[in-house]
């Protein structure tokens, strides 16, 4: 064979013989480290944004993360849950909220009562801590400085205690009073009573990413929307109905609660005075929806002789409903219908008072 052929056809073989490829394992990897830096990236910017967007909002769902992450801590005892952080302060749905030393949303009060002062504890959930509204504007401070104007026969002042805590039910209303609240020494509880009261007592999570992380929060704040919206959770209307059945645990250890905070309010030689303040999505005319439920609370009190008033009679027919919430999409009271509120206890306690002896 010619010399120069033999060459030819041997560089045509190595030409034409296939060439090795580097390995693809490298690459996916590289790959997979860009994708994750890339969405870390992302997850930080839309951090960051929301913080921005959320530093101070309305929003009934991011505030109330910011109110339970800034304002409140867990304690030891399970029919309490929780507590507000003595000593703190927040900036929540537009208004400055304040913690005294005590864990009240208040201004600070001697254990032992001053002479001459009638003492009244108004207890209940995030429609009595005044939610969305400044603390001048709540129930308890609009009652306090009407009753001080003229102050009650055989009394030099009145203090209206704020002992009102976000999501929390009666018991743990009732336990809060039992533990601690009866040492304040008030002459007067006013148990404020809300149509999801019979709820179980819940749990505060605590978690290092879900107390830090806004966009943790958002997230499942938004998919438990879609959730409501698509129909996969109940009804606003039939779940808080459902809260009144006759087997529901929590019912039950609502209606133990109330019974005890007659008898504990009675032993501690003061009185109780259960007020029952609606839903306030649709209250005008004769349209409201939880009468039936209203009705089972105000059968269990009067069982034991203890006087209820029904808020929604002072409340009702003042303009359209929304016209009495925070916001056009949140339904806790705002400050008129605090106003409201606070002119039915008004009318309730001046007609029932009466100066102890020893005052």
């Amino acid at each position: 064979m010619n010399p120069a052929r033999r060459s030819t056809e041997t560089i045509d073989q190595v030409q034409t013989s296939p060439q090795r490829r580097p390995p693809e394992s490298p690459k996916i990897l590289l790959n997979i480290v860009v994708l994750l830096i890339a969405i870390l990236v992302g997850c930080l910017a839309l951090e960051v944004a929301l913080r921005v967007i959320f530093y101070q909002s309305t929003d009934f769902s991011m505030e109330m993360w910011k109110y339970a992450v800034q304002l409140k801590r867990p304690v030891d005892n399970p029919q309490i849950s929780f507590r507000h952080a003595p000593n703190r302060s927040a900036f929540l749905m537009g208004v400055p909220v304040s913690i005294n030393s005590d864990g009240l949303r208040d201004r600070d009060f001697s254990l032992e009562k001053p002479p001459g002062v009638y003492r009244i504890m108004m207890l209940g959930d995030s429609t009595t801590f005044g939610w969305g509204v400044r603390e001048e504007n709540t129930a308890a401070k609009f009652l306090e400085r009407k009753l001080n104007e003229n102050p009650l026969p055989g009394y030099k002042s009145v203090e209206v205690m704020n002992a009102g805590v976000g999501n929390y039910d009666t018991v743990q209303e009732v336990t809060y009073y039992e533990t601690i609240g009866w040492k304040y020494h008030p002459d007067l509880v006013v148990l404020v009573f809300f149509i999801n009261d019979p709820e179980s007592v819940p749990v505060e999570h605590k978690g290092f990413l879900i107390d830090r992380s806004y966009l943790i929060a958002f997230a499942t704040n938004r998919i438990d929307g879609l959730l409501r919206h698509a129909g996969v959770r109940p009804d606003w209307k039939a779940y808080y109905a459902s809260l009144y059945d006759d087997d529901k645990p929590g019912f039950q250890a609502c209606k133990q609660a109330l019974v005890s905070l007659a008898n504990s309010t009675r032993s501690h030689d003061a009185k109780l005075l259960v007020a029952i303040l609606p839903e306030l999505h649709v209250i005008n005319g004769e349209t409201y929806p939880f009468k039936a439920q209203h009705q089972k609370i105000k059968d269990i009190v009067a069982a034991r002789n203890v006087p209820v008033i029904e808020l929604i009679d002072g409340l009702k027919d003042h303009g359209p409903e929304e016209t009495l919430w925070v916001t056009p999409v949140d339904d806790h009271p705002n400050a008129k219908s605090n106003d409201l509120i606070s002119n039915q206890l008004k009318v309730w306690i001046l007609a029932n008072s009466e100066k102890k002896s020893g005052d």
